[in-house]
């Protein structure tokens, strides 16, 4: 038995070593730094300060080296082999995780996505901050989805399902679900969120991983924050785009410029190639920005790595929540 103090909150817990230390902060409802849970997305990296760690298998370029020479660790694969130390600022300045009933109010199919609403409780505030996911509970089994709007008083939920073929949620969704029924979720999770500057800011996304980019969009709207706006969406066919209509409506409310790329087809107003393309054709210095990026794991990595080593962003200000598909 280790145990963990996370500073500066002075937060304590004790765990195995046969768990992560991000498994068991979870299980504790201590919403820890978190992504994509896999070593991929880098969102759980933080520095230890004392203490013995041994590391899974992880993408070795997401925390290189040096950055491990340093301190650096990455809690979804970090287990504790002595009590650890950890350094992880403004962890109690998140919301608690919950977990609620929800009420379907509404479901909307677009070609292969479904938009499903539904209202939690009147009497159980739920809060999130844009861009964080939930857990949907359904027959002993959990599916993360990332909240795709922004509610201040988080009553109503959005998210957006991908039909897969023999997956356990969407299928339940497609030939089950109605309205009025009743889904339970566990949340608000992970740690994408948009952070308090004023950087101009480039959104990257790819499929469904417009979903919390959708929920960023509409905190900065409600916000009133002035910031410039670069969205950057991929998908392989234009039929896989949706909601481009709300898009067009907030290009006229904010400051944002959208760029809709489809690598394998050519269809008038879309770039074709792939999202790290068209990034590279429109900048030569990203120094002064903030990244977001959401969507399959190799557009995370294609992403991180040009950005940081060729663009010049700096590794602190690239944020990102990799998608990984259950069945």
């Amino acid at each position: 038995m280790a145990k963990i103090i996370i500073n500066p909150d002075n937060i304590s817990f004790n765990t195995e070593i046969s768990q992560t230390i991000l498994e068991v902060a979870l299980s504790q409802h201590l919403n820890l730094p978190h992504g994509c849970k896999n070593g991929t997305c880098g969102a759980c990296k933080c520095k230890v300060i004392s203490g013995d760690i041994i590391l899974d298998k992880y993408n070795q370029k997401i925390l290189n080296e040096d950055e491990k020479n340093q301190g650096y660790t990455l809690l979804c694969k970090a287990h504790a082999n002595t009590d650890v130390e950890l350094y992880i600022p403004n962890l109690l300045n998140s919301f608690p995780v919950k977990t609620l009933p929800a009420k379907i109010t509404s479901i909307v199919k677009i070609g292969s996505i479904a938009i499903l609403k539904c209202k939690t409780p009147p009497k159980q505030k739920f809060g999130f901050f844009a861009g964080q996911y939930i857990e949907i509970m359904l027959n002993g089994k959990n599916r993360s989805y990332s909240i795709a709007n922004y509610s201040e008083d988080g009553g109503e939920i959005e998210i957006h399902v991908k039909y897969h073929k023999g997956g356990v949620f969407s299928e339940f969704v497609w030939n089950e679900l109605k309205d009025n029924m009743i889904l339970r979720f566990k949340g608000p999770l992970g740690n994408f969120k948009l952070q308090n500057s004023k950087k101009p800011i480039i959104l990257v996304c790819t499929g469904t991983g417009f979903a919390p980019i959708k929920s960023i969009l509409e905190s900065i709207l409600k916000s009133g924050v002035e910031r410039q706006i670069n969205l950057y969406w991929g998908n392989r066919n234009q039929q896989d785009f949706y909601l481009l209509d709300k898009l067009n409506e907030w290009k006229i409310q904010l400051n944002l410029k959208i760029t809709l790329c489809l690598s394998r087809e050519q269809q008038l107003g879309f770039i074709d190639g792939y999202v790290t393309d068209c990034i590279r054709n429109d900048f030569e210095n990203l120094d002064d920005y903030e990244m977001y990026a959401c969507g399959n794991l190799k557009m995370i990595e294609d992403v991180y790595e040009l950005s940081t080593l060729k663009l010049n962003l700096k590794k602190e200000y690239f944020y990102s929540d990799a998608f990984t598909p259950s069945i």
